[in-house]
């Protein structure tokens, strides 16, 4: 029996087939691929239920499973007490995968490559990972023959964790603005709530920043109160600098492009700068760095 290390990752990362009975795989073509899709999603199924029965049924008899370390477990005895274990210690696992690429070397094997995500109940929270599954066809049916995971090092929102609380600043022009950033139950996204009173006006809207299960990078997205919709790529430069662009369609149809610089001086400020603007392909100046205060509640 592998280490605890190894059980762990084996319920991390074997959710890339579906649970209960292996299913049946039609002749060829589209057919082929809905057919590995469903084992998938059957494999997940069984998964959510804590059934380490099913999901070892899943792999061909001498099927494996490779972590990221190179440690194997083969056949479906062992995995099946390797699933058994995890799940003791963590019967309330839940799991979610996204497939990236599925492609078939031969009528009767397959490529998966994706992403999967775990949520704990306990301190482990939420572990993500990168899997790659050979699927073979026996008598009609896809089994796993073979799934190597690997660690996923991308980005991670804890990062932005000290977004949370509320926010205001003053522009050069008197542009006031009050932010206030959340995470939502699942801590899977940060969500912004903001005003912006200039002159007699005032305008609200909503952000939303999460990790896009598309490209496994931190992205925004914001809606404005007149219609206005956003998205924005963010990239983290070092621990206290960030660098989002952004893509913006106006609530008239104009497009707006720009390049959002995100400095954090302390816990309790951060400045913001956008360059590189344009509306309709035509430039804008930048703007000065604008300082952005934490609002600290009174005692």
């Amino acid at each position: 029996m592998k280490s605890l290390k190894s059980v762990f990752v084996v319920g991390v990362a074997t959710l890339v087939i579906g649970g209960g009975a292996p299913v049946a795989a039609p002749p060829s073509g589209d057919d082929d691929h809905a057919a590995v899709r469903a084992v998938m999603e059957s494999f997940v199924t069984a998964f959510n239920a804590a059934d380490p029965k099913a999901l070892a049924g899943h792999w061909t008899a001498q099927g494996e499973y490779i972590d990221e370390e190179g440690a194997t477990i083969r056949g479906r005895e062992a995995l099946e007490e390797g699933f058994t274990a995890f799940f003791e210690g963590a019967p309330k696992a839940q799991a979610e995968v996204k497939s990236d690429a599925l492609r078939f070397l031969s009528p009767n094997l397959a490529v998966d490559e994706g992403r999967v995500t775990v949520r704990f109940e306990d301190a482990r929270g939420t572990t993500r990972a990168f899997y790659t599954a050979l699927l073979a066809r026996e008598e009609d049916q896809w089994r796993l023959a073979s799934l190597h995971e690997m660690t996923d090092t991308g980005p991670s929102l804890e990062a932005l964790d000290w977004l949370v609380g509320e926010w205001k600043s003053t522009d050069p022009a008197g542009t006031e603005i009050a932010t206030r950033y959340s995470w939502n139950a699942t801590k899977t996204f940060l969500t912004g709530h903001f005003t912006i009173e200039f002159g007699d006006r005032t305008l609200d809207g909503v952000q939303v920043i999460g990790i896009d299960p598309a490209t496994g990078g931190i992205r925004s997205w914001t809606f404005e109160a007149e219609g206005g919709i956003g998205e924005a790529d963010w990239e983290q430069d070092d621990p206290d600098h960030w660098v989002f662009v952004a893509e913006a369609t106006l609530a008239d149809g104009a497009s707006l492009t720009a390049t959002n610089i995100l400095r954090r001086i302390d816990e309790n400020t951060f400045t913001l700068q956008s360059v590189n603007r344009a509306i309709d392909e035509q430039e804008l100046p930048d703007m000065p760095p604008v300082r952005v205060s934490r609002v600290t509640p009174e005692p």
